[in-house]
C-alpha cells in the first residue's frame, strides 16, 4: 500500500526551516558562487536558489568526502522547472552539469515577470522546525502547508511535505533510491521572506533528492 504524504512515519524526522539571516556557517540564497549550467530554453545560466555549507553538523547526513557544499539549482524563468531534472555535482558541489531534463514545453516567463539572473545573494540560517511543520497527522499536514511560504521558503532534511509521495526516486546512474534533502517554495505572504528579491515562482513546491554515492541531484515539482 502506498504511503500517505502524512502520518506517524514522519515522526522523529525533525529538519530545519531556512530563513534569511546570518548563521555560523555559510548558507545563502542566490548569487553565482557555483559553476552553473546554461538553460537550453532561456539561454541564460540557471538559478542558484539556495546553497548550504556542509561543514554544518546539522547537515551531516548529506555530507560525503566528495561534497562540501549543497547547491539547489533550476531555471525558474521557464518550463524547465516543471518536469524532472537530474544534475551531476562535482568539484565538492561547486560545479553543476545537467544529466537529463524531461521538459517538453517551450514556455518562457514574460520579461517583466522574470526573476533576475543571478538571484541577488543574501545569507540564510537554519532553525529547527516547529512541531506543526512536521506532517505526523492530517491537521499538522494542512498547517504545515499553510506555514510553508508564509513564514519561510525552504525546508531542509526532516519530514518532506509532499502533495503525494513520489514513486520514482531511483538514481539514474546506480538505480539506488535517492534521499530527500530539501523543498523550496515561493514567497506567499507580504512579509518579504527574502528581502533582496520578490521571490515568485507560481504555485509550486520544488523538491530535491540526492544520491550521495553518485553526487546526483533530482529536482521535481
Amino acid at each position: 500500500m502506498a504511503k500517505k504524504p502524512y502520518g506517524e512515519h514522519w515522526k522523529g524526522l525533525k529538519g530545519y526551516r531556512v530563513i534569511e539571516g546570518n548563521d555560523v556557517y555559510h548558507h545563502y540564497f542566490g548569487g553565482q558562487d557555483c559553476d552553473l549550467p546554461v538553460c537550453k530554453l532561456c539561454g541564460e545560466k540557471m538559478h542558484l536558489i539556495f546553497c548550504f555549507d556542509l561543514k554544518d553538523e546539522r547537515l551531516s547526513e548529506i555530507k560525503t568526502e566528495k561534497l562540501n557544499t549543497l547547491p539547489l539549482v533550476s531555471c525558474l524563468n521557464c518550463s524547465m522547472v516543471w518536469e524532472t531534472q537530474y544534475f551531476q555535482l562535482s568539484n565538492g558541489g561547486k560545479s553543476i552539469q545537467v544529466i537529463s531534463q524531461e521538459n517538453t514545453e517551450e514556455w518562457i516567463q514574460d520579461e517583466e515577470d522574470r526573476l533576475p539572473v543571478p538571484l541577488p545573494k543574501t545569507n540564510v540560517k537554519l532553525i529547527e522546525m516547529k512541531a506543526e511543520d512536521i506532517p505526523i497527522n492530517e491537521d499538522n499536514y494542512d498547517t504545515a502547508f499553510d506555514l510553508f511560504g508564509s513564514e519561510y521558503l525552504c525546508r531542509i532534511l526532516g519530514a518532506p511535505l509532499y502533495n503525494e509521495v513520489p514513486e520514482e526516486l531511483e538514481c539514474p546512474i546506480c538505480n539506488q533510491e535517492m534521499k530527500y534533502i530539501a523543498t523550496t517554495t515561493q514567497d506567499l505572504g507580504e512579509r518579504e521572506l527574502i528581502s533582496v528579491v520578490d521571490f515568485q515562482l507560481g504555485e509550486m513546491n520544488i523538491y530535491f533528492h540526492l544520491c550521495k554515492d553518485c553526487l546526483v541531484i533530482k529536482s521535481h515539482i
